[in-house]
């Protein structure tokens, strides 16, 4: 019988291998115009480097600093993604107030309770509700067009990814806040690994979406909103 640690590997390894596979695809199919292509791609690229820290050996208290950092950054980080990457000036307006008020209130909470991964609890929460939130308004936003065409579907499987990502951290943010002892760091992170495994897959269909071939009559109108 197949260890949990065994097993972990396997799949920590191959998401690993997943999160630089859309940077591959914008380069290979020369999609570095379109803007929220390669906004996304970046985001899954930072994710393969910062997924790589596991593999230095650093101690503890460094490596809970870094989760920390990491934590309050992520979000902010993909909101101001979805600002560059939305056509909705509500959207716009709502990211541009919320990402730097959350990443301020991070800051001032970590600074008030210390640098460690307890003081996020709170602030956390709110964050992934936020980014979830979003998320889904985009989708709406998108379901709404009369035409869906490549660039959009592609999106909205972007977006898809996204929400189930987030949807699974909101359920390891849960067994690690308010439910602890329920499962060891090992099962969060083996959910968390086996999350982008299932994701990543559907954000590579989206990537690769992209390059379908479109009515030249919408040709125009999509490569001035792929250009921002």
């Amino acid at each position: 019988m197949i260890s949990k640690s065994i097993i972990y590997q396997i799949v920590s390894v191959l998401a690993l291998g997943l999160y630089f596979v859309p940077m591959l695809v914008v380069l290979l199919k020369k999609l570095w115009a379109a803007v929220p292509f390669r906004l996304f791609a970046l985001y899954w690229l930072i994710c393969a480097l910062a997924n790589l820290v596991e593999y230095c050996h650093l101690s503890h208290q460094v490596l809970d600093l870094y989760t920390v950092i990491y934590n309050l950054l992520d979000i902010p980080f993909v909101l101001t993604i979805f600002y560059f990457s939305t056509t909705s000036p509500v959207v716009k307006k709502f990211i541009k107030i919320v990402a730097p008020a959350l990443l301020a209130s991070g800051f001032v909470n970590c600074m008030i309770r210390g640098f460690n991964t307890g003081s996020l609890e709170y602030v956390l929460g709110g964050e992934l509700l936020i980014v979830l939130g979003v998320i889904v308004w985009e989708i709406i936003l998108k379901l709404q067009q009369i035409r869906l065409t490549g660039p959009v579907k592609g999106l909205l499987l972007i977006y898809a990814a996204l929400f189930f990502e987030y949807g699974t951290f909101v359920v390891i943010y849960i067994f690690d806040y308010f439910l602890p002892g329920t499962s060891t760091t090992t099962d969060n992170f083996l959910v968390y690994y086996l999350s982008s495994t299932v994701a990543l897959p559907v954000a590579i269909c989206g990537f690769l979406t992209k390059g379908i071939k479109t009515p030249p009559q919408v040709v125009a109108d999509e490569r001035q909103w792929a250009m921002g």
